[in-house]
């Protein structure tokens, strides 16, 4: 085999294997499971890493020739290039990543760490969610404000396009919107209706929570690339396993 062909397998074997390192991270701590895709950070995170692990090795393909003066110098500068490419894209899907899952009247909603609006992080001061949460999302409740004035600025800002759900001033423990949840859930009967052709990944989702379809009851959540379903339990209100099954009719 060739010698630049030799490097740059390894270039590109080094790649994968940092590559792989960060999907592990971002995918079972800040992006878990089904909300890789509806929030958004599958296709994020793969053209950062399918730019950043392609890129290098070609470039060592072209340029690595056995002996050629300055060879270790050009290998340094395109893995510092390389891993400067790499920080900045997982500092992206960092900033925003989802924060919390917040319940609001009748479903959920992600909120992500870099939507709030100026100053909504510190009118939280004290409550404990003043400061997004690093180790994944976090669920928690809404509760409205009965002050005519606040409603008007969250009306406002909700046009603008940060909903109550971006004030964390607002926020309690999801303790305290149980039965709100129990409330808003839909039977699972709705949600096979509202997912006609997924028959099949509704019995496993249900199957998947060790309870039977009567026990459970979906909420609608909007996730932002696509909308998803959450599984709560019918008399506690539990959060039991969020899916991709679509909440809403099709239009």
């Amino acid at each position: 085999m060739p010698p630049r062909i030799r490097a740059a397998l390894v270039h590109l074997s080094l790649s994968a294997v940092v590559a792989l390192a960060v999907f592990l991270a971002i995918y079972f701590v800040w992006y878990p499971d089904v909300l890789f895709e509806g929030a958004g950070g599958k296709e994020l995170f793969f053209l950062i890493a399918g730019v950043d692990v392609t890129v290098g090795p070609l470039i060592t393909l072209v340029i690595f020739k056995p002996g050629k003066w300055g060879l270790k110098f050009d290998l340094a500068f395109i893995a510092l290039a390389q891993v400067s490419a790499l920080v900045y894209g997982v500092y992206v899907m960092f900033e925003a990543r989802p924060a919390y899952i917040a319940f609001v009247v009748d479903r959920f909603a992600i909120v992500r760490a870099n939507g709030f609006p100026e100053g909504a992080l510190e009118k939280a001061r004290g409550s404990g969610y003043e400061r997004p949460p690093w180790t994944g999302p976090k669920f928690v409740g809404v509760k409205l404000p009965s002050n005519p004035d606040e409603q008007f600025n969250l009306t406002m800002s909700a046009m603008a396009g940060a909903d109550v759900e971006y004030y964390p001033q607002y926020y309690v423990p999801y303790e305290e919107v149980r039965k709100r949840v129990r409330g808003a859930g839909l039977p699972i009967e709705t949600l096979r209706k509202r997912n006609p052709k997924r028959g099949a990944d509704i019995d496993a989702a249900v199957a998947s929570t060790g309870r039977s379809e009567a026990q459970v009851r979906f909420v609608p959540m909007r996730a932002g690339k696509s909308d998803l379903s959450v599984l709560v339990d019918k008399d506690t209100g539990d959060v039991l396993k969020i899916t991709s099954l679509a909440p809403w009719d099709e239009r």
